[in-house]
């Protein structure tokens, strides 16, 4: 089912029904309960501010509660836009002698293959390897057990998530086992029970054993908060316009003021993403009416700018994470210089900034989302 069916499935349930029901979780053979569109989200197949908008005009007031948790990927890409030294942490620990120290344990052995002995959890592993989903109530509590009960480094269980997960955002995913930890908002941690997750799990697991108080944790310097990226001047250069997976929405092409002579997609990651990304650059390739070239390396990408007779790239925000990261690796390579523009969407543009505390205190700025004009368009002055 495509992201704008199962939108018009799920819209009848957006509105009080959502806030009810939606911690409950039957199992992934029941889906009504939550919207299941994180993948399409993620990955920008289709917009936050579509969702919103629909649930709001198909609820009104009923629909906050969905609306709000839509609103929760603007927050943390925000927050960790003007905080990536935390990414820079993070990425740091998966590579020392400790995380590697932590991942030939026994404990870490048995917990990503699911055989702790903690029922939820064991389902949840083998859940997730299979369909690449878990409900946000199960990911909670799964990373609560990883961090308090099993005592594993709460960056391991992040990576864990993030190598499985079709809707995996370093964004949400990195500051959400944060949060679970206690370093996102310092003393508060999120410790599972036995019977929240029954309740939660509508009676399907009662896991005994669970961490009565939280693992200790080494608490950090606040990471320094940088500005965001200024909006560049759109390219008056004939350009190649540039899709990654970070946004695939269909109307890519409004990206460009200037001719396009080509389309160029980074294809990496995951093999139902890198397909969708290729698909998505076909399509905006029809629409314009030129060439596309896929590429993940510098050879790659130099081949088709020489075919296009240009360097330079145009494409949509890249926030911090991989394939900005896969990105820069690419662009840094040895070569000629390859110029990039990035033009952020106007729902990020309003949307980043507020993400200066907690969501509470975001939350305001969710009213001014909602009454953009086109929160899908692109910021267009310096």
């Amino acid at each position: 089912m495509q992201a704008l069916e199962r939108l018009n499935a799920f819209l009848p349930r957006a509105g009080g029904a959502y806030a009810r029901e939606r911690n409950i979780d039957p199992g992934p053979k029941e889906t009504g309960h939550v919207s299941r569109l994180s993948p399409y989200v993620r990955h920008r197949l289709i917009g936050e501010w579509e969702l919103a908008r629909a649930a709001e005009k198909a609820h009104g007031a009923a629909a906050s509660k969905f609306t709000d948790e839509v609103c929760w990927r603007a927050y943390w890409l925000g927050y960790l836009e003007m905080r990536p030294a935390l990414w820079a942490r993070y990425v740091a620990y998966l590579i020392s002698d400790e995380a590697e120290t932590a991942r030939s344990g026994e404990t870490y052995r048995a917990a990503i293959t699911g055989r702790t002995g903690i029922d939820a959890f064991d389902v949840w592993v083998s859940e997730l390897i299979t369909t690449g989903y878990l409900h946000n109530h199960a990911r909670m509590s799964f990373a609560s057990i990883w961090v308090h009960t099993l005592r594993l480094p709460w960056q391991l269980g992040a990576a864990f998530f993030l190598e499985h997960l079709l809707d995996g955002d370093e964004a949400a995913n990195t500051l959400s086992w944060r949060w679970v930890a206690g370093l996102h908002t310092p003393g508060k941690v999120y410790l599972a029970s036995t019977e929240a997750i029954a309740t939660c799990s509508a009676g399907r697991f009662r896991p005994t054993g669970l961490a009565q108080n939280p693992a200790p944790v080494m608490m950090e310097p606040p990471p320094p908060v940088v500005a965001l990226p200024a909006a560049q001047p759109v390219p008056r250069a004939p350009s190649v316009l540039l899709v990654t997976s970070e946004d695939l929405g269909a109307d890519g092409f409004r990206l460009a003021e200037q001719p396009v002579v080509g389309v160029a997609a980074l294809v990496t990651g995951k093999a139902p993403v890198a397909a969708a990304t290729a698909s998505v650059a076909q399509t905006l390739a029809r629409q314009i009416g030129t060439e596309i070239r896929l590429f993940s390396s510098r050879a790659e990408l130099e081949s088709a700018l020489t075919a296009f007779g240009t360097r330079t790239l145009l494409t949509s925000r890249l926030p911090v994470g991989l394939t900005r990261a896969e990105l820069n690796a690419v662009l840094n390579d040895t070569g000629e210089p390859i110029h990039l523009f990035e033009r952020t969407r106007l729902w990020d543009a309003v949307a980043w900034p507020a993400a200066t505390r907690g969501f509470f205190a975001f939350r305001p700025v969710i009213g001014h989302l909602m009454a953009l004009t086109d929160p899908g368009g692109f910021q267009d002055k310096p």
